[in-house]
């Protein structure tokens, strides 16, 4: 699938005859799309804007393009579509129903984590945390901070071909300071919320 996505990405740009920083005239479209639909691997679009913005402006780009279809999807449904989603997707949300407590209870951190590592697709998480509690600061905090993480770790492996080994060395050393940081806020501001969750799996 992802490499026939990948081959329709590429007939595209040679039918439009994009390149260069054109080629944005397709990958933002596309990265609204998979906010909402989820149909590809965002990574595609973060190796195609490296390649063509280097690694840093790549980074940034694919980075503001994942937070603009994140965010307008959450204001989408939960001013216009919530009654319409509720109806048509609540059942099939079942299986994430672990998660959708996780992003209740713990808001921002929650969606740090499910988009740094892709337990679930993307657009599904815009749709919990339309249909959740949380507030909009928190899911636009937490969707900065989660697609920054993911587009640092997976713009960082994807450009692993491009660029030397010593800056991509730099690149993944900042990664592992930047996450430890989080996981230290985490525990400083959640440690008794860990603690009854750590409680109520022992009985």
């Amino acid at each position: 699938m992802t490499e026939t996505i990948n081959t329709w990405i590429d007939w595209l740009l040679q039918t439009l005859g994009l390149s260069g920083p054109s080629i944005l005239f397709v990958t933002i479209p596309l990265a609204l799309l998979q906010s909402i639909l989820g149909f590809f691997p965002f990574v595609i679009l973060i190796v195609l804007h490296v390649s063509v913005f280097n690694v840093i402006g790549g980074m940034i780009i694919s980075w503001l393009a994942c937070n603009l279809g994140g965010i307008l999807m959450y204001f989408l449904i939960r001013r216009y579509l919530y009654n319409w989603f509720d109806r048509k997707w609540r059942s099939k949300l079942k299986r994430y129903d672990k998660w959708q407590r996780y992003l209740d209870r713990y808001g921002i951190w929650t969606l740090v984590l499910l988009r740094t590592i892709p337990i679930i697709p993307n657009n599904v998480i815009n749709f919990m945390s339309a249909v959740s509690p949380i507030k909009a600061s928190s899911f636009i905090w937490g969707t900065v901070l989660g697609n920054l993480s993911y587009i640092w770790l997976f713009g960082t492996i994807g450009s692993s071909l491009i660029v030397p080994r010593e800056e991509w060395n730099g690149y993944i050393t900042w990664y592992a300071v930047f996450i430890a940081i989080l996981i230290g806020i985490f525990i400083r501001r959640h440690w008794d919320h860990l603690q009854e969750d750590k409680r109520s799996r022992m009985h």
